[in-house]
């Protein structure tokens, strides 16, 4: 003996619609288009900002490093190869706008050997500093006096901070003690231990 029962229709399960996917999806078309290209535009976009960032740090590093800097009363403290000390100071000291690597000098003044009892000393109205080869350029009115308490003058003279040797193209007058002795040119070495006169010298020794 079997039975069947019949199920009405409200009772059978009800089944999603079918119209309601394919209203979705245009707009799921829509999203696969509109995605990866949102995606590939902020990628460019952090790219972008990377870049922009790395120029704008060029910028100032150039900016940093062209930019004039002026100093008052500066102070300059090194040793040459054989380690000894030096100071160069000067009244004024701004770096040359068209080359950061040369300091321009008001009045500067240069001791040589400063640990040495007496050390040797130039001085002019102005001069140049190069950083990269470590030469001083004495311009105006050179006034010298070497380790043995000779004083020179000159109109220019090259100091070689790394030597300690000083060079003068022009004409130079000594005034030691004993007198007078006036060159074309002159070298002072061993930090103003040894001065050399060179062209043209007349000497005027005084008498004891």
């Amino acid at each position: 003996m079997s039975t069947s029962a019949v199920i009405g229709p409200a009772e059978r399960p009800k089944l999603p619609p079918r119209g309601r996917p394919r209203a979705h999806s245009p707009l799921v078309r829509v999203l696969r288009v509109l995605l990866p290209l949102i995606m590939v535009g902020m990628v460019g976009l952090v790219a972008w900002f990377i870049v922009l960032h790395g120029i704008r740090r060029a910028e100032a590093s150039r900016l940093d490093v062209t930019t004039p800097i002026h100093m008052i009363n500066p102070r300059f403290f090194g040793r040459d190869a054989q380690n000894r000390p030096y100071k160069l100071s000067a009244e004024e000291a701004s770096r040359d706008p068209t080359s950061f690597q040369r300091v321009l000098l008001t009045a500067p003044v240069i001791l040589l050997n400063t640990g040495a009892p007496r050390p040797s000393s130039l001085q002019a109205d102005r001069g140049v500093y190069q950083e990269d080869t470590r030469v001083l350029t004495l311009i105006g009115r050179v006034r010298g006096v070497d380790a043995k308490g000779v004083r020179f003058a000159s109109e220019r003279a090259v100091v070689d901070t790394r030597t300690g040797a000083v060079t003068g193209p022009k004409a130079v007058v000594a005034d030691p003690a004993q007198g007078a002795i006036q060159s074309r040119a002159f070298d002072v070495y061993d930090k103003g231990g040894k001065v050399i006169f060179r062209g043209g010298v007349h000497a005027r020794l005084n008498g004891g």
